[in-house]
C-alpha cells in the first residue's frame, strides 16, 4: 500500500519489436521494521529472449530476502515478465538504487533509472505499539533445593539472556507483527503519501518528471486498493479499459482518471515540459479524486448517530 513510485520506457525499433520497460517501487517510504518490493515489469513478443538484470547488490546497501519472479501471457502475441525483489531495510536513511537495464535479442537494451528508497524511524504510535508489554504473572520462589544449585541458575540466567538478545533483535530488525498498529484505510495512506510528496516541494524544484511519477503512482495504488483494481503495472490504456468495464468508477470519475494519466503519459514518454501551475493542478486532481471516493456513511447510519 505503497505506494508507489513507477518508472516506464517504451522502445519500438524500426525493424524490431516494441518492448516497454517499467519499474516500480512499492512504497517508496517505509519505517525501518517493514519490507518494500522493487519490480521490473516488462512486455515483449513471446517470441523475444528478453534477459532480465540481477539487481541483488545494486539496492545501495539494502538487503534482498526473497526474489519472485513470474510470467504472464497477454493479448495479441506478447507477455509480461514481472520480477520482484523483496527490501529489507536495517537502518534509517535513504537509499539510491541504480537502473536496471534490460536486454533482448542481438544487443538490444533498455536503461530505466530507479527511484530511490527512504527508510525512517518509528512513530510515536509505532514506538507506543511495539513497547506495550503487560505484565503476566508475578516472580516465583524458587524451592530451596534449587537455590543451591546455582550453576543451573547460572546457565538458566545465559539462556534467558541470549533469548531477550534474540528478541530485541527481531524487533530491532523488523518483524513484530502482531503489535503492529492496524493497516490504515486506503484513503488515509493517500492522503499521508501526497503530504509527504508536497513536503518534497519537487516542482519548485523543476523535478517535474520524478514528481508525475511519484504522483501517478499514489493515485494508481490508491484505486488498486480501493477498488481492486490492478493498477500500478497496466499501462493507461489497459487500466482504462478495465476501470471502464469495472463499473467500480462513475463515467465522471473515469473521464479524470484519462486526462490526468495521459497529461501524465506526456511529461514522462513524451518530453512535455509542464508548469508549476499545471503540476499544481495535477496535485489538487489526484486529492480530489481521493475526497470524493471516500466512503460515506449510510443515511440510516447518520440519523441513528444524530
Amino acid at each position: 500500500m505503497t505506494p508507489l513510485v513507477a518508472i516506464g520506457l517504451l522502445l519500438v525499433a524500426a525493424d524490431g519489436p516494441a518492448v516497454d520497460v517499467r519499474v516500480t517501487l512499492d512504497p517508496p517510504v517505509v519505517p525501518f521494521h517493514r519490507q518494500a518490493r522493487y519490480t521490473i515489469v516488462v512486455e515483449s513478443p513471446e517470441d523475444v529472449e528478453v534477459q532480465l538484470p540481477n539487481m541483488v547488490d545494486q539496492f545501495g546497501g539494502l538487503e534482498v530476502a526473497d526474489v519472485r519472479r513470474d510470467t504472464q501471457s497477454l493479448r495479441r502475441g506478447r507477455r509480461r515478465i514481472a520480477e520482484t525483489y523483496v527490501l529489507d531495510p536495517v537502518f534509517v536513511g535513504d537509499y539510491a538504487i541504480q537502473p536496471a537495464s534490460v536486454t533482448w535479442g542481438e544487443g538490444e537494451s533498455i536503461t530505466v533509472p530507479s527511484p530511490g528508497l527512504r527508510v525512517r524511524d518509528l512513530t510515536e504510535e509505532e514506538h507506543e505499539a511495539a513497547t506495550r508489554f503487560e505484565t503476566i504473572a508475578g516472580p516465583i520462589t524458587p524451592p530451596s533445593v534449587l537455590v543451591e544449585r546455582w550453576p543451573l541458575w547460572v546457565a538458566l540466567g545465559g539462556g534467558l539472556l541470549i533469548a531477550a538478545g534474540a528478541v530485541a533483535y527481531v524487533f530491532r530488525f523488523r518483524k513484530r507483527e502482531a503489535q503492529a498498529p492496524p493497516p490504515l484505510p486506503q484513503w488515509d495512506v493517500a492522503y499521508r503519501r501526497l503530504q509527504e510528496l508536497d513536503q518534497r516541494r519537487l516542482p519548485q524544484a523543476g523535478e517535474f518528471g520524478l514528481y508525475y511519477v511519484e504522483l501517478s503512482g499514489i493515485l494508481r495504488h490508491y484505486i488498486e486498493d480501493r477498488f481492486q483494481l490492478h493498477a500500478p503495472e497496466q499501462t493507461t490504456p489497459e487500466f482504462l479499459s478495465a476501470a471502464s468495464g469495472s463499473g467500480a468508477l462513475s463515467e465522471q470519475h473515469q473521464r479524470i482518471l484519462a486526462d490526468f494519466l495521459k497529461h501524465c503519459d506526456r511529461v514522462k514518454f513524451a518530453q512535455y515540459v509542464p508548469n508549476e501551475q499545471e503540476m499544481e493542478k495535477s496535485f489538487a486532481i489526484v486529492l480530489q479524486f481521493v475526497d470524493q471516493t471516500v466512503p460515506r456513511p449510510e443515511p440510516a447510519l447518520q440519523e441513528a448517530a444524530a
